[in-house]
């Protein structure tokens, strides 16, 4: 299971522009689950998160969304895919630990470095 956070702080995985005033901070989690599927977590957002339904905005609080369904961030709209090609990128270069016993790798999904054993 994966889970991003969504909102215009650097501290999220994913950032929409700063510019979009009205989404939150902390917006909401996108959860990946173990079968592919999508949920969508409100995170007590300021100016709500909805999806489209058929021509209206619904508000949801908690929600298994598709890839293309509708989001609207506040007065931002986006899709999970359009989110998710946001994801904050990792650095190329990031300093390694000040000590380490042996090898060491990345974690593919934080980009941490995590120790080896051989």
């Amino acid at each position: 299971m994966k889970t991003y956070r969504v909102g215009r702080s650097q501290k999220n995985d994913i950032m929409v522009p700063e510019t979009e005033k009205t989404v939150s901070g902390a917006h909401l989690e996108l959860i990946q689950d173990e079968e592919g599927r999508y949920y969508v977590v409100d995170r007590k957002s300021t100016n709500g998160t909805y999806r489209k339904q058929k021509t209206d905005w619904v508000r949801i609080k908690q929600a298994y969304v598709s890839l293309d369904d509708q989001l609207l961030l506040g007065r931002y709209q986006t899709t999970v895919r359009q989110l998710l090609t946001m994801r904050t990128e990792l650095p190329t270069v990031k300093s390694q630990p000040e000590t380490h016993n042996g090898p060491v790798e990345r974690n593919p999904e934080t980009g941490e470095i995590i120790s080896r054993k051989e």
